[in-house]
């Protein structure tokens, strides 16, 4: 074991921090003057304030050790401990750390101690390096258990009357989970993260090809719409330029001008075709580049916009197939002939279009 003392921590919602002497107030009126939380706990209900202050200055004078590990537990909107989590037990033979928490009533069933219990999970296992993170309750204190269940620890059984609290002598139901659990756990969800990420950029890839191919057999000159096709690729390509990945951070390319991306406004610049098949170059390898850079998590995530990075990709699905289908729909009217179009199992092919389909 690597121990590292009560370091700071945090989560989505909480502070983990070191307590210090003028936390005894909070203790004492957020929890630990309450009965109810008390109930099946060891320590006593705390009396009056001076007990809370003792408590925390010992907690306080602890913090010398690297072995000891006790946080208080703070909600970041509120700013001030709810309750406490530690490491009531610490084994160096064994490699094990037993975990014991309070919270006070107010804040039951928000999920903030199974929020704290999963992070130190994750600090004893990933830092301190344990084996084992266990953890006990009464069984008539059934909510603790839903808490370890939530943190990935598993039930290991029911120890009759080998426990005592302010109830007296009590049974004692014990969670735990090891580290050969908990980092196949994560690596599964790795592999899994990555397989769908994987999948995101196979398709995305795909995708560009049959752009590609759309390119390499319309005429770029043949009006749609009153404009010409060359128009069409520039803004399919414009388009996953600025919104595939974050429309709030973008650069307009060197050559762009007002309204050149929008095929339905006039424009007096023309862009070449070697302009065009680099960009074409640029965009993909940029938007392949940051998939790679993604995790499963950050799909669901908001880069400052309305929608999230997934659903920034899938609308680019969406438009860039819509115009893949207009160029090929006029290829197919004006030539007779059907661009091929690439999917899973038919990616490879020499002809640029489908000899699969006869008139």
């Amino acid at each position: 074991m690597t121990h590292k003392g009560t370091v700071m921590l945090e989560t989505e919602r909480l502070i983990l921090r070191r307590f210090m002497p003028e936390d005894a107030g909070p203790m004492f009126r957020n929890w630990a003057n309450d009965p109810e939380v008390t109930r099946f706990l060891m320590w006593q209900t705390h009396a009056d304030i001076e007990v809370s202050k003792a408590i925390t200055n010992e907690w306080v004078g602890n913090y010398e050790s690297d072995s000891y590990y006790q946080w208080a537990i703070v909600p970041k909107a509120l700013g001030e401990p709810i309750g406490s989590i530690a490491a009531v037990k610490v084994d160096d033979v064994t490699k094990m750390v037993h975990i014991g928490y309070a919270i006070g009533t107010r804040w039951w069933h928000k999920g903030y101690t199974s929020e704290a219990l999963t992070r130190l999970v994750k600090f004893f296992f990933e830092e301190v390096c344990v084996n084992r993170i266990e953890s006990r309750h009464d069984p008539r204190n059934l909510n603790s258990g839903k808490v370890m269940l939530k943190a990935g620890l598993k039930y290991e059984g029911t120890l009759k009357s080998a426990d005592y609290n302010n109830q007296g002598i009590c049974d004692a139901a014990y969670y735990a989970i090891l580290s050969t659990d908990y980092f196949n756990i994560n690596k599964n969800h790795f592999d899994k993260t990555r397989e769908n990420i994987v999948t995101v950029k196979r398709a995305t890839d795909l995708m560009f090809q049959n752009l590609w191919i759309s390119m390499e057999t319309s005429d770029w000159t043949t009006d749609i719409c009153g404009a010409p096709a060359w128009r069409y690729i520039y803004h399919t390509l414009h388009s996953a330029d600025k919104y595939f990945i974050n429309p709030t951070d973008f650069t307009e390319p060197p050559f762009h001008t007002p309204g050149l991306d929008w095929p339905d406004t006039l424009s007096d610049n023309i862009l070449s075709r070697e302009t065009l098949y680099v960009y074409y170059q640029q965009v993909r390898q940029k938007i392949l580049d940051y998939i790679d850079s993604l995790t499963e998590k950050q799909l669901i995530d908001c880069p400052n916009c309305k929608l999230s990075r997934l659903g920034l990709i899938l609308s680019q699905f969406r438009h860039m197939y819509a115009h893949i289908g207009i160029l090929n729909g006029v290829t197919i009217a004006r030539q007779n002939q059907y661009p091929r179009v690439l999917n899973e199992s038919r990616k490879h092919s020499e002809s640029l279009y489908d000899d699969d389909v006869r008139e």
